[in-house]
């Protein structure tokens, strides 16, 4: 089973001096028009996913690497780590709630701000 990360979690990791790499494996066109800030976008359906992963990782198959796609329903970000791990990235994290979740928290934290989405 692959290692999972919460909402929660991936903002203290975006917080943090570690480095990682965050991935969206949604289509260019979705990435476009959404993604979360930071995110390098890798479309599952490139000719060599792993290849070009590796590539914006800087040839680092041990750097972390936390996957997502659009949301729970959606299950890309699950093949991708599947396909990283096989190609022998050794520390690839999957973001289950994807961008929904990002978006949803996006708006509560905005909420307890006083401002709107």
């Amino acid at each position: 089973m692959a290692k999972t990360i919460s909402t929660e979690k991936l903002q203290t990791l975006r917080k943090s001096a570690e480095g990682f790499l965050l991935i969206d494996v949604t289509s260019k066109e979705s990435f476009d028009k959404d993604h979360i800030p930071g995110a390098r976008s890798v479309p599952l359906d490139v000719a060599d996913f792993v290849g070009a992963v590796a590539e914006k990782a800087s040839g680092s198959k041990a750097r972390k690497v936390v996957l997502y796609c659009s949301g729970p329903d959606c299950d890309a970000s699950t093949k991708a780590v599947k396909k990283l791990v096989g190609g022998g990235f050794t520390s690839v994290i999957e973001y289950e709630g994807g961008l929904a979740a990002w978006n949803e928290s996006k708006k509560a934290r905005l909420a307890r701000a006083g401002r709107n989405a």
